[in-house]
């Protein structure tokens, strides 16, 4: 069973029992880690008051890049090894005996980077069908693998929230330095599923952010409301500061999507918005996420904050609404905001169809088609008209134009 201390003395990374909880150590420095999901912008990051980012895999060359990142930032890596989520797999010899030479060749290669924090050997395995002993086993004997080539560094795994996969890992894989949890809404149960389980050891949240789409109000149609950036702030904040830096088990975490990607919508997990879309003007500019983010790390007010979003409306009714709009009738929409330090704002209005390709467990998804021109104004108002029945979703974006940009959007449907 995990002994509840681990250590890898020629590097100085420790991992100490103390009372209740643990502390990581680096060097002898007592290091809280404060990371992001993603290398991108770090540059930001680091001024932001992060010290780490994390990856979900990669080859040799990008494991060399994000390392190289890392070093010029400042920052630690803690590097994914990508790892199937169909059980099948972990009976499968030519598979296991492709991943001992894959995590033999990084061991060997990156057994002495400083830069380098920890391994993570898969990401939600269980999420598929592979929470069984015999992918735990492997993740057991690539652990042991690591360590015995790499005296350096840790070695974790990374769960969705997910109390059995604990009690799993906790019975076949003791050779684990920490476990890596991704968990959102539910934030608050995280002490109390972890102190509860089998694993007695330490743990980082790896993945954490807003409420996510499978946790959020829906309309009638099931379309999911996203919440507002400044709900999202909100979120982050509360999150972060009630229960990720007061739980003495938790190593730090990794606030989730340092970067900008799709999933169920283009801002739903972004912390940072689209850049070099067709026809669209924004340009990668910060959420108010990033705002949240450098308040918690450094515990300073920042001296330039994002525009803060109330709330929108269509026709003056809100998302939980179920608003339906009739073909060739036009609509207005509009958005409350304020700016703390009364910038100037600019307002993009973008009106995409509702996703209908999507992901699991992350995967890709493509961005839905727009519908009509992207509109850029000084107003906070929008009107027009759709002729096409179907499901569509509204996008607000208000820039203050010093780099910061918050969002809303709103599921409507079509009707004949």
């Amino acid at each position: 069973m995990f002994s509840g201390c681990s250590s890898s003395p020629k590097s100085g990374l420790e991992i100490r029992k103390t009372g209740d909880g643990h502390k990581l150590y680096i060097d002898g420095r007592e290091t809280y880690i404060k990371g992001v999901g993603g290398a991108y912008r770090l540059d930001i990051a680091s001024e932001s008051g992060a010290n780490a980012f994390r990856t979900w895999g990669g080859n040799m060359e990008e494991v060399k890049k994000n390392l190289a990142l890392a070093s010029e930032n400042r920052m630690y890596v803690m590097q994914g090894i990508g790892m199937t989520k169909d059980s099948a797999r972990y009976y499968d010899d030519t598979y296991k005996d492709k991943m001992r030479a894959e995590v033999r060749l990084l061991a060997e290669t990156f057994k002495n980077d400083t830069s380098l924090l920890a391994w993570g050997i898969g990401n939600e395995i269980e999420l598929g069908n592979a929470n069984v002993a015999a992918a735990w086993q492997f993740v057991e004997e690539l652990a042991q693998l690591i360590k015995s080539i790499d005296k350096r560094h840790l070695v974790s795994t990374v769960i969705s929230y997910n109390p059995k996969a604990l009690d799993s890992i906790a019975m076949y894989a003791p050779t684990l330095d920490y476990v890596g949890i991704n968990v959102y809404g539910p934030m608050d149960k995280v002490r109390e599923v972890v102190d509860q389980s089998a694993y007695k050891g330490a743990f980082m949240i790896t993945e954490w952010g807003p409420t996510g789409w499978w946790e959020t109000a829906t309309t009638e149609w099931k379309a999911p409301i996203e919440q507002t950036s400044e709900e999202k702030r909100q979120v982050y904040e509360e999150r972060y500061t009630q229960y990720i830096s007061q739980n003495p088990r938790c190593l730090g975490s990794f606030v989730f999507l340092w970067g900008q990607k799709e999933e169920r919508t283009p801002t739903w997990f972004s912390m940072f918005v689209e850049d070099k879309v067709d026809k669209f003007p924004l340009r990668g500019e910060k959420t108010p996420m990033v705002e949240a983010m450098q308040r918690v790390w450094t515990g300073r007010e920042p001296t330039e904050t994002a525009p803060v979003i109330e709330g929108m409306t269509i026709n003056d009714k809100h998302a939980i609404d179920n608003i339906r709009i009739e073909a060739g009738v036009p609509f207005v929409a509009n958005v409350a905001v304020t700016d703390k330090e009364d910038d100037r704002l600019t307002y993009v209005w973008e009106i995409l169809k509702e996703a209908t390709v999507l992901g699991f467990g992350g995967s890709y998804e493509p961005r839905p088609e727009r519908y009509g021109e992207v509109v850029t104004s000084d107003v906070n108002s929008y009107g027009t008209t759709i002729h096409i029945p179907g499901e569509y979703r509204l996008y607000g974006y208000v820039l203050d134009n010093t780099g910061f940009v918050s969002t809303v959007n709103f599921p409507f449907q079509v009707i004949k």
